[in-house]
């Protein structure tokens, strides 16, 4: 089946990062874990609920088409050394957020801070360090494995249901706001519902669910690749063949290596020659005598 991604989401966050966070945040362990416990279902229903909505799953995934995930963290632990890079993380993913929840990501927030006990930026950064991982895991998906907008559907429907029944019961205000009441997830066995042909299960490639479309884009993303790389090797082989013609001292021109100039001293003007050519041609005079003001005077030829 594919990737359980409330456990997944749960797992990035053990007992150690939640130590380190809640001493970064000035929080303490316990309501820090109440605030991961309430974001999690919270951040997961939310992308649900976004993908159910008319055209949400293709707008998800054209944004997930822009990202650049080279420094996306693939582990929360990546990120909360310093208090500068949990703020770099995630101001990163403001904009994913943003296009999961729209205007109601202020009142999902205090309604966190509230039932957690955490103030609400420290709300506010737990819902960034989970925003980024789950962002990171779907944008490489899509761009590397060619995870569709029906994909997408079909990955996170398959566990609606569980997003909603894990959602802390002290969050109803959440589930009200965000309609968790429409999160359940279709008739049939979870496998026969998320697809029985998904990709490996690994934290840099979790289980997604394939779709012929994902397959030709995988495939069109090789070919071009490679049409690339064909471009790539013409042109320097191109460029080799420039850099090696020779070229003058003057203008940089092209010459021909192979050319052999001669200089007008060259050429055989002797009396015998010119003779020799008149009598070729029948003449018995030198026409190339110029006449009155340089011009030849053909009277005087001699027939």
């Amino acid at each position: 089946m594919a990737v359980h991604l409330v456990s997944y989401l749960k797992d990035q966050f053990t007992p150690a990062v939640v130590d380190k966070l809640s001493s970064t945040l000035n929080e303490s362990s316990a309501n820090t874990l109440k605030a991961i416990n309430g974001v999690l279902p919270t951040l997961l229903g939310g992308l649900t609920r976004r993908v159910q909505a008319s055209g949400g799953a293709s707008a998800m995934v054209s944004f997930l088409d822009k990202g650049d995930y080279e420094k996306t963290p693939l582990d929360v632990s990546q990120t909360i050394d310093t208090a500068q890079a949990i703020t770099e993380t995630t101001n990163a993913d403001a904009e994913f957020l943003e296009h999961v929840f729209g205007d109601k990501m202020p009142r999902i927030i205090e309604l966190i801070s509230i039932y957690s006990g955490t103030k609400q930026q420290s709300a506010m950064t737990i819902m960034g360090l989970a925003g980024s991982i789950l962002m990171g895991v779907l944008g490489r998906q899509e761009q590397e494995n060619g995870l569709t907008a029906d994909s997408l559907k079909t990955l996170l429907l398959g566990q609606a249901t569980e997003f909603r029944q894990t959602l802390p019961s002290g969050l109803d205000g959440v589930a009200s706001l965000l309609g968790f009441d429409e999160l359940n997830t279709p008739t049939g066995s979870q496998t026969e519902v998320q697809a029985a042909n998904n990709l490996s299960g690994t934290i840099i490639n979790p289980n997604i669910p394939k779709s012929s479309e994902g397959d030709r884009r995988q495939e069109n993303v090789r070919w071009l690749r490679w049409a690339m790389i064909a471009i790539a090797v013409l042109v320097f082989a191109l460029l080799v063949q420039k850099c090696g013609q020779n070229e003058n001292s003057v203008d940089g021109v092209s010459t021909d290596s192979t050319a052999r100039n001669e200089s007008n001293a060259a050429e055989d003007t002797s009396a015998a020659t010119k003779a020799s050519v008149r009598q070729a041609h029948g003449e018995v005079g030198d026409t190339t005598v110029p006449g009155p003001l340089g011009i030849r005077d053909s009277s005087k030829i001699k027939r």
